[in-house]
């Protein structure tokens, strides 16, 4: 796809996102991010979310950037919000190398480069939400090695090329998963329901109860480039993700410490972080973190009110569009076949409906209310304070039900 526009062309449009490049800088990326939203991976839904894409590009940064701080790092094992979790698993991190030689003497490497107008101007987190001009993300540009889909004995398989130029800027083919608990909703509930025995495979000592905390975050692995993301054992993600057993390791190292550097964050907004995900690429000079960090990539809650794109899903939750999807999927597999999403159009007639009117007022207001609260200034201005828009949620919440 080649949309051009006056100085830069479209090279992929996704759900949520659009990637431009711009004619100036072959070696650079531009990410916009738009006010469309998924759930379900389903992609793009029938309405959209004011301020979305813009808060997103201002939380990505701000978070890219504080993250690349050496400084940050060093001063993270004295936070009085990590305290919550065991000392000993704490201490482990704090001296392991990848702590020791690169987060805390180089900060965390990542595909950023700054945010960017449309002109090609430097933007600063404070200008960005009211800068007139389209604002982007822009990155270095990564290569993705897509894995191609088999039907083999009846099952869906993907082969994953092997790597021919290790020197190459490539996406790693994983999404890293974290929990620091099990709040309502978590797909870890389920998987804990079917085998128990899963917990310790985690590293929990016993089977959590809902809404509890975790005595240490844990992680798991998931495919990035597949038709539906499938949970990893370690040896898998390790044979798919063209990665050393060093490389990985470094990975997850990387991973926890990420958690546990966004979970301060996030208390010191007095919000809390249950779980999330990273991406990575790796290259000649080792690993990097991409993609974007904001609420569409975590669990947040704020006086128990969820404020991530978990608060949409429970708008959908329970429909019948919702059943339909599950129903779909399973039809899918059974049958070979990975267009879920048709079989739920077409022979169940079922796709989702637009947001209640009353309960989209609020959401209209999380992007920007968030943006505000992370970065700790009034970059969007007349927002209500967080309190205020958790309070409009109870009541918008109450009509929709």
């Amino acid at each position: 796809m080649q949309n051009k526009q006056p100085d830069i062309s479209l090279i992929y449009e996704g759900s949520v996102k659009k990637v431009w490049q711009p004619e100036s800088e072959k070696d650079r990326l531009w990410f916009e991010y738009t006010d469309d939203y998924s759930v379900f991976d389903w992609g793009k839904m029938p309405d959209t979310i004011e301020q979305k894409g813009r808060s997103l590009a201002i939380i990505g940064a701000y978070f890219f950037e504080k993250l690349a701080d050496a400084d940050f790092w060093k001063a993270l094992p004295k936070s009085k919000h990590l305290s919550r979790f065991r000392t000993d698993w704490l201490e482990a991190r704090w001296r392991h190398l990848t702590f020791v030689n690169v987060l805390s003497r180089l900060g965390c490497q990542s595909h950023y480069k700054g945010l960017v107008s449309k002109s090609g101007q430097q933007i600063s987190i404070a200008d960005a939400a009211s800068t007139k001009e389209q604002i982007y993300l822009s990155v270095l540009p990564v290569n993705v090695n897509r894995p191609e889909a088999f039907s083999i004995l009846g099952q869906n398989v993907y082969h994953y090329p092997p790597i021919k130029n290790n020197s190459e800027r490539r996406l790693v083919p994983l999404e890293v998963i974290f929990r620091f608990g099990m709040p309502a909703g978590s797909s870890l509930k389920k998987r804990l329901e079917r085998n128990p025995d899963y917990a310790r495979v985690l590293g929990l000592e016993s089977v959590p109860a809902e809404n509890q905390w975790f005595a240490r975050p844990v992680i798991e692995l998931y495919t990035k480039l597949e038709d539906k993301d499938r949970l990893l054992s370690v040896q898998e993600a390790l044979l798919i993700s063209g990665l050393t057993p060093g490389q990985l390791e470094e990975l997850i190292e990387t991973s926890y410490g990420l958690a546990l550097a966004l979970f301060d964050l996030f208390a010191e907004s007095n919000i809390e972080l249950w779980d999330g995900k990273f991406e990575f690429a790796v290259d000649k000079e080792g690993l990097m973190l991409v993609d974007s960090i904001g609420p569409d990539e975590l669990r947040l809650i704020h006086k128990k009110v969820h404020l991530s794109k978990e608060m949409i899903r429970q708008v959908y939750r329970g429909s019948s569009w919702e059943k339909a999807i599950g129903e779909a999927q399973k039809t899918a597999s059974l049958e070979g076949r990975i267009d879920w999403k048709e079989i739920c159009r077409k022979q169940l007639k079922q796709e989702p409906k637009t947001l209640p009117a009353s309960f989209k007022a609020v959401i209209d207001k999380l992007y920007p209310v968030l943006a505000n609260s992370i970065v700790g200034k009034q970059v969007f201005a007349k927002q209500p304070t967080l309190d205020e828009f958790v309070s409009s949620v109870d009541a918008a919440c109450a009509g929709v039900a």
